[in-house]
């Protein structure tokens, strides 16, 4: 299925903070790289930012709607740039140069349940870790550093609530 992809060339994106119990996040390593990150992924054409976010949740962590509850959504839409070295232009033709996030913050309910890795066949990481939120901001790979900084900072009084 297609990606939504804006005329500017920033693809629709979700982006997914977890945190539990002890007020950490969850955060995991991409398979075959060294890069840690959120769970983040592609809106597809007629598809809304809220069922894309279950539908990558369950892809990339093995967990469903009955595991998490949803606390808060980004007020807005956060933007990130591909380095140039990486961009890729796909078969379609149109080139990605970034990300457009819409973002969650997900509570889990109970003690990491259900937490799956290869629920996809796609499998996106390898390992993940709770850390505390702001440590994902050092943690992150630097093109996504600042906006990681702005989502923690707008999630942090619902996550220390």
């Amino acid at each position: 299925m297609a990606d939504l992809i804006f005329d500017d060339g920033f693809r629709a994106n979700v982006g997914i903070v977890i945190f539990n119990q002890k007020q950490q996040v969850f955060f995991a390593k991409r398979r075959y790289q060294s890069g840690w990150q959120f769970p983040q992924g592609g809106i597809h054409l007629g598809e809304s930012p809220k069922k894309a976010m279950f539908r990558e949740l369950l892809e990339e962590t093995g967990l469903d709607k009955k595991s998490v509850e949803i606390i808060y959504v980004s007020d807005h839409w956060y933007d990130y740039r591909i380095p140039k070295k990486s961009i890729r232009k796909p078969a379609n033709g149109t080139t990605v140069i970034g990300q457009r996030q819409k973002w969650f913050l997900l509570k889990l309910k109970g003690e990491s349940p259900n937490i799956s890795l290869a629920a996809s066949p796609e499998q996106e990481f390898d390992s993940w870790k709770w850390i505390a939120p702001d440590l994902s901001i050092k943690q992150v790979i630097g093109f996504k550093q600042d906006v990681y900084e702005k989502v923690i900072s707008e999630f942090m009084p619902f996550i220390d609530a």
